[in-house]
Order: C-alpha cells, then sequence, then structure tokens
C-alpha cells in the first residue's frame, strides 16, 4: 500500500525556513527581536546578496527609487523592525545605560531592517553622547514645536483652620519652543568605482554618512551657538554652515550662568574639583543614575590618572582601575562620555578667541532636563558632478535642542573651566 504524500508549496517553505532559522540564526533573525516576523531572504543584486537598507542605499547610488526591486512584503518586515529597533533603542536610552546599537560588525550590518534605521544607528555608535540623549527625543509633530512643561507642584499648607480654605496654587506651566534645524552631509563616489564595482561602497558610505551625522550633532549639542541680532557667536572663525550655528548648546547656555561655572585654575581635573562642579549643580547633582560627565580627549587621561580611579584599591576592583583597563568609566558613580568636541583649545572664560587656546573644560549634564527634538528621519538624495566624474549622495536630518526649563531658574548642567590641558 502506497503511503507516500505529496508534498505542498507550504511544506517546502516550511523546511527551507526551519533550516535558514537553524543555520544562521543571526543572519536572519533580528537581534533580541521577539517578534513573529516571518524569515525574508536579503535582497539580491549583481554579485552577492544585500540587506534592505544596503539594497536601498544602492538604489540611491544608482539613481533608481530607493525601493527599486524589493517586494513589498519584504519591505514591509524591514520598516517594521526599523520601528521596532527606534523603540528598544528608546528604551534602552531612558534607562540611562550604554547603548551597543545592536552591535555593529557582529551581524547587525546583515539585518534586514529600513536604511534612515540603519544610519540612525551608526548615528548613535558614533556619537556616545547622542545615544545617552536618545531616551530624551521627542517627535516633533509641528516646527516649531511647542512642548508644553508643568514647572512647580501645587503648594501644601499646614494648621489650616476648620473649615477655611488655604490658599490656592497651582502647578507652574511653561511652553518652551523646540525649533528644528537641518544638518546635511555629503559623501562622493567616482564614475570609475561605480564602474568597476559600485557594491564594496555600500557599507563604506553607511557608515561615513553615520559618522559624519554623529559627529556635527555632537558638536552642536556641546558647543552650539547661534548668537543674535548684533551678537556673533562665541568661537571665532564659526563660519556660514557649520553645525554650531544649528542652536544653543550645553556650553553657551551655561557660561551664561555665573553660578554654573567652576574654575579649575587650581588642581585642574581633581576629585575636589570635579566635587566642586556637581556642587554647583545643587539638587540636580545628586541623582547620580540621572547624570553624565563628558570630557575631552585630554581630559579623559587626567581622570584616568586620578587616584580615584587608577588603582584597583581605590576605584572598586581591578575591572574599573585605569591603571589595569586604560579608562575610567564613573567619577563618582557617574557615568564619563568622551568626546573630541569638549573644548581644549580655549581661554580662562570657557570660549575659543584664536589667541589663548591652552585652557580645557568638563562637562556635568542632568540628562532628564535637556530635549532632542526629531522632526525629520534620515534622507538620501544623489546628485552629479560630470565635470569631476563624481556622484554624491546627499544625507540630511533635522533635529532640536533645547533644555526644558531655562538655566537662569534650573541647574541642569555645570562646567569646569580655566585649567590647563
Amino acid at each position: 500500500m502506497d503511503t507516500t504524500t505529496e508534498m505542498t508549496a507550504e511544506d517546502v517553505k516550511k523546511i527551507v525556513t526551519d533550516a535558514v532559522k537553524a543555520a544562521l540564526p543571526g543572519y536572519a533573525r533580528h537581534p533580541a527581536a521577539e517578534t513573529s516576523f516571518e524569515i525574508e531572504f536579503p535582497i539580491a543584486h549583481r554579485s552577492g546578496n544585500l540587506a534592505v537598507h544596503q539594497k536601498q542605499l544602492l538604489n540611491v547610488m544608482m539613481k533608481k527609487p530607493q525601493d527599486d526591486g524589493i517586494p513589498e512584503s519584504i519591505l514591509k518586515a524591514a520598516n517594521e523592525r526599523g520601528e521596532l529597533y527606534e523603540r528598544r533603542l528608546i528604551a534602552q536610552g531612558r534607562k540611562v545605560s550604554s547603548l551597543t546599537a545592536g552591535g555593529a560588525n557582529a551581524g547587525a550590518d546583515l539585518m534586514n531592517i529600513s536604511l534612515s534605521s540603519v544610519l540612525l544607528e551608526r548615528l548613535y555608535l558614533n556619537s556616545e553622547l547622542a545615544a545617552r540623549l536618545i531616551g530624551q527625543e521627542i517627535q516633533m509633530p509641528t516646527n516649531p514645536f511647542n512642548l508644553p512643561l508643568t514647572t512647580s507642584r501645587p503648594q501644601f499648607y499646614s494648621g489650616v483652620p476648620e473649615l477655611t480654605a488655604p490658599t490656592a496654587t497651582g502647578p507652574g506651566t511653561a511652553r518652551p519652543q523646540l525649533n528644528a534645524q537641518k544638518l546635511m552631509g555629503l559623501v562622493p563616489f567616482s564614475d570609475e568605482a561605480d564602474e568597476d564595482s559600485v557594491l564594496p561602497l555600500v557599507p563604506m558610505i553607511t557608515n561615513q554618512l553615520g559618522l559624519a551625522a554623529g559627529q556635527a550633532l555632537e558638536n552642536a549639542i556641546l558647543n552650539g551657538d547661534t548668537g543674535g541680532t548684533g551678537q556673533s557667536p562665541q568661537d571665532v572663525g564659526v563660519l556660514a554652515g557649520d553645525p554650531r550655528l544649528m542652536f544653543d548648546g550645553v556650553r553657551k547656555l551655561v557660561l551664561a550662568q555665573s553660578g554654573l561655572k567652576v574654575s579649575l585654575a587650581t588642581g585642574g581635573i581633581s576629585a575636589a574639583n570635579c566635587g566642586a562642579i556637581r556642587k554647583a549643580m545643587g539638587k540636580w547633582g545628586m541623582s547620580v543614575g540621572s547624570l553624565l560627565w563628558v570630557f575631552g580627549v585630554k581630559g579623559c587621561q587626567d581622570v584616568i590618572l586620578l587616584p580615584e580611579t587608577l588603582t584597583a584599591e581605590k576605584a572598586g576592583g581591578r575591572a574599573f582601575a585605569g591603571i589595569a583597563t586604560g579608562t575610567a568609566p564613573s567619577l563618582f558613580g557617574i557615568p564619563i562620555v568622551p568626546s573630541e568636541f569638549v573644548g581644549e583649545n580655549l581661554n580662562a572664560s570657557g570660549v575659543y578667541d584664536g589667541s589663548t587656546t591652552t585652557k580645557g573644560s568638563v562637562y556635568l549634564l542632568h540628562l532628564p532636563s535637556w530635549i532632542l527634538g526629531v522632526r525629520r528621519g534620515f534622507v538620501v538624495e544623489p546628485f552629479r558632478d560630470p565635470r569631476a566624474g563624481t556622484t554624491w549622495l546627499c544625507c540630511s536630518f533635522r533635529r532640536a535642542f533645547i533644555p526644558l526649563e531655562s538655566l537662569a531658574n534650573t541647574s541642569a548642567a555645570a562646567i569646569g573651566i580655566n585649567y590647563t590641558v
């Protein structure tokens, strides 16, 4: 008796899908995403297979519609994965934890997520400061966008006589305004590169766009200065188009408040001086889990050499000792983030004047007191210069940055200045 059963197309699909899941789990599934998405195969092109974001970038480079040649079902899944990934990043950021953004160069490059999500990932990988602020990002439905905000609580009174109403007090409110500005970056590639093989350029250009975006945003957050009528930016030599002209950054806002500036002229970067910076923030400096140190390149080396961070005995074990690890992950339990855009060529007042360039700076931020507005995600478009035989990829996104309340009323950050680097 013949007991064989004819296999259906669904049976074949299940066998192949199960085999892919077993053989290539990191390649076929989004990292740590417990989703019900079906396994999708990479998009094929020329001599190899490309993930969705790589195929989208390749389409842009070849002046085709971004989603050309990508089946609608795969594109939908990629967008859903990208949105899920962004939500997971934001959730991590709200915990004020260190973000790894999915593990670049360890499988994340092969995931089927959208181009915009991948560029966002690269931005966070290349700017730890931006990664720390991701939990403070809000989507802007309009530009400008007024953010409703409660600034104070109702007052309670004791000793109120019977049948007597206490003094009425309502919560204080404010409407800080987010005004998004556009950041743009350009990446060129030659006709010869396109003619010979454009595929190897795709991951390189993706990384370049993300690196440039992260650097520009971080520079603006720390050193931004819009100036004003009859005024010039705080630093000399800032030319049109510089990211620092987007919005007023932390240094500009903090230097305007005398009580938030701490001179480190005596002692430089020391535990006592860093404690004085924290003290200047008052109650905003008390919540260790909400604070973040931002040191420059040379400042980080100074922190490593502090007695409090150098040895295992003082740092709390070999895993935290600068002499063993080459890093200082925290000071007073507050995480440390290095940034090349922390000014270490300033004058004694904390600005760059082009003359005195021997003084450094260090920041302490209360992260919940700052807001990053997001008006537009990443858009990548090509244009060609036939004279040079070059095609340029133009990447742009729009961001805003403000303190929740004026630093005249709060101590959302403090800065240490005037120490010799």
